[in-house]
């Protein structure tokens, strides 16, 4: 698919530099090159505004450019778990199941990059170091967003609007366990997972925890490994997925109805086209929990 695009003035807004301190100047700054920071950097040129994106990763995707483990895919169905502000867009790409995989989700997100010509403002391989508000004369909040970063883009940008798309992913959690460090094997984390493949063939391999990352992957490592432990904490709740191939002609209908069932989400609690059970379970009989 190809598209045209013609840069208004609000896309190409001046930046200024700030000869005093070296610093760039920017209206607003985004930490994150997610699907937050995406559509955000696309809000911000739609309202006139200068906007820059930083993110140490070295591409666009945010939690589905890091988790690359084996089974990773989405828990939400593919139709709904994208973007709306393009209807275009909506139309044209065409999801393969019903729980997209991570490479197919890292995909659209590249596109969408690639679509509305996110990159030429976003700076990768650049992490944040701090992000500091400068108050104004006499203690009026006219100040500006003191921000630094460190690595490909080392240096230091203000910004009148200081922008967080990191989610609650991306500070991966290492268990402390004692002799984790001198552990002689191999050591992997679901949220930092190599770009190639990793090799568990012969290998007696131990997953800790069981969040959905470690539900998603252990049935897959275990296809390879020799052995396989899972130690767990505490006990988790999971259903089979149902995963399955979309139907052409279900899917047909709901891009027929996109706009339309998109309005309806957003009056859900979940933000997705559900029809919801607001009954609660302790006001039916035994016989009626169990069957639903």
């Amino acid at each position: 698919m190809t598209q045209t695009a013609t840069r208004t003035p609000s896309e190409t807004a001046p930046r200024r530099k700030n000869g005093a301190a070296g610093s760039e100047r920017f209206d607003v700054v985004i930490v994150g090159a997610g699907f937050a920071g995406m559509y955000m950097l696309h809000k911000t040129r739609a309202l006139g505004l200068s906007a820059v994106v930083l993110d140490k990763a070295s591409g666009v995707g945010g939690t589905w450019y890091w988790n690359r483990y084996p089974g990773a895919r989405c828990d939400v169905d593919s139709i709904q778990y994208s973007y709306s502000f393009d209807e275009d867009l909506q139309q044209e790409w065409v999801w393969s199941e019903f729980y997209a995989t991570q490479p197919e989700i890292l995909r659209y997100a590249n596109h969408v990059a690639d679509r509305h010509d996110l990159r030429r403002d976003m700076r990768f391989n650049t992490e944040v170091v701090s992000a500091t508000f400068v108050e104004g004369a006499n203690g009026k909040r006219t100040g500006h967003w003191l921000v630094e970063t460190k690595g490909e883009h080392t240096g230091r940008i203000e910004a009148a609007f200081c922008v967080m798309g990191t989610g609650c992913l991306s500070t991966p959690n290492w268990p402390k366990i004692e002799g984790l460090d001198d552990f002689a094997g191999q050591t992997y984390h679901t949220g930092l997972w190599p770009h190639e493949k990793v090799d568990f063939t012969g290998k007696r391999v131990a997953v800790i925890g069981t969040g959905s990352s470690a539900i998603q992957s252990i049935p897959e490592i275990a296809k390879e490994a020799a052995h396989l432990t899972v130690f767990q904490r505490t006990p988790n709740y999971t259903i089979p997925a149902r995963n399955h191939p979309l139907d052409p002609v279900e899917y047909a209908k709901t891009k027929a109805r996109y706009r339309e069932l998109r309005e309806e989400a957003k009056k859900q609690p979940n933000g997705l086209f559900y029809d919801f059970n607001p009954e609660s379970a302790l006001e039916v009989s035994e016989a009626e929990r169990r069957a639903e």
